[in-house]
């Protein structure tokens, strides 16, 4: 997959193109995509991904601060680099930009500068000015600029809605389990560990402070989850921690994210690390002592091994 961000020299062959901003590029977004693909080869094109950024809504400050993204730009090019598209277009999105009509971008953008052949769009999208155009006026644009058009329909996850405003709902309440089943894989946070103030090592459970540094990126609630880890190209089972950890800490101002590894005793500071999201164990608690809190993670880690363990043996 290329990556461009330089509308200037752009110049695919027999364009087909899908427009958004794929947060998470969930199932529903995944066979959007496959479709993409299918019909780019049925034309003998190219597939093409259409996508902005800044968002929208930090441009137009549209309660931008409420923001949380599933991916960030960077993790979203990753996926879409894993399922056979052939270019990926960045541009930058501007309040010029969200002042055009539907047609107006058609023209400017998809007919003028990018060639398209065929252009498809998810059920529930809409693009330009007001977002209020119905698929039949897409149609209508298409005929007049002389390319095709498709629609795909809405899709269920094992009865779950497919959107990505649902897995952030599943994932701000906890629900790992299905915001992955929608996702399609396990949801990540890639950030790169800091320095910390070894407490876990010192009541054997060292762990890895984790910095994420996308601000807008969104952290699950409190408490304690099983999850996968990739450091240094290799996969770890461990345990993360996302809290104030009120049994050792009186710092109610610093959130942290520490995860232990398992089976793991390298020195990974300043590493980039990505930690894949299994399930959510409990809620993060404040305990008498610390031989109580030893006593817990002790617990939660034989309880974990035997998740992860379980789940593979599932997935194998």
């Amino acid at each position: 997959m290329k990556v461009h961000s330089d509308l200037s020299t752009f110049k695919p062959h027999n364009a087909v193109v899908t427009i958004g901003m794929f947060d998470g590029v969930h199932t529903g977004h995944r066979q959007l995509l496959s479709q993409l693909t299918k019909k780019a080869k049925e034309l003998n094109g190219e597939a093409v991904v259409l996508t902005f950024w800044p968002h929208p809504r930090m441009v137009l400050k549209q309660d931008a601060d409420k923001l949380r993204f599933l991916t960030s730009p960077e993790e979203r090019t990753k996926l879409f680099s894993q399922l056979g598209i052939d270019h990926l277009l960045l541009i930058p999105f501007t309040k010029e930009l969200s002042n055009l009509t539907a047609e107006e971008f058609i023209k400017q953008f998809l007919v003028d500068q990018i060639g398209i052949k065929h252009l498809m769009v998810g059920f529930n999208h809409r693009f330009g000015k007001g977002r209020h155009h119905s698929f039949e006026e897409y149609q209508s644009f298409a005929a007049k600029h002389d390319f095709t058009i498709s629609m795909v329909e809405a899709v269920l996850t094992e009865g779950l809605k497919t959107s990505s405003s649902d897995i952030r709902t599943h994932l701000l309440e906890g629900d790992v389990t299905n915001a992955n089943k929608i996702l399609g894989y396990h949801f990540t946070i890639t950030g790169r560990v800091v320095g910390g103030q070894q407490l876990g090592r010192r009541i054997g459970y060292p762990t890895a402070n984790i910095h994420v540094e996308e601000p807008y990126k969104l952290i699950p609630p409190d408490g304690v989850y099983a999850c996968f880890i990739r450091v240094e190209g290799k996969h770890y089972g461990g345990m993360l921690n996302i809290g104030y950890r009120p049994t050792i800490s009186h710092n109610v101002d610093h959130r942290s994210l520490e995860v232990h590894i398992f089976d793991f005793n390298h020195d990974i500071y300043s590493e980039e690390i990505e930690i894949e999201f299994v399930t959510r164990v409990r809620d993060e608690q404040k305990f008498p002592d610390v031989d109580t809190l030893k006593n817990q993670l002790k617990s939660d880690e034989q309880h974990i091994r035997h998740l992860l363990a379980h789940y593979q043996a599932d997935k194998s």
